[in-house]
C-alpha cells in the first residue's frame, strides 16, 4: 500500500511540473520583464522572438500526451485501491 500511495504522489509531482512552464505568463502590463532584452517586450510576436507556431503546437502535444498517460497511470492505481478495498 505504501508503495501505490508513493507511487500516486510521484505521478501528481510529475503532473504538476509538467504544468508549471504552462502557467507562466509575461507581465500584464505590456511592460518588459526584468530578464528581457531592449525590444523583447510582453506584447511582441513569439515568431520574431525566435519560437514558431509549429514549436509550441509540438509543445503543447507533447504536454497533453504527458498529462493523458499520467491520467491514465493515476486511473488504472485508482481502479486497484477500489478493488483492494
Amino acid at each position: 500500500m505504501k508503495r501505490l500511495y508513493w507511487v500516486l504522489v510521484a505521478a501528481l509531482v510529475l503532473v504538476v511540473a509538467a504544468t508549471a512552464g504552462a502557467q507562466m505568463q509575461p507581465p500584464p502590463s505590456g511592460q518588459p520583464g526584468p530578464g528581457d532584452g531592449p525590444g523583447m517586450g510582453a506584447g511582441m510576436c513569439p515568431m520574431m522572438m525566435g519560437g514558431s507556431h509549429g514549436e509550441s503546437a509540438r509543445m503543447m502535444q507533447m504536454r497533453g500526451e504527458m498529462m493523458k498517460a499520467m491520467g491514465d497511470i493515476m486511473i488504472k492505481y485508482g481502479k486497484a485501491m477500489e478493488s483492494a478495498k
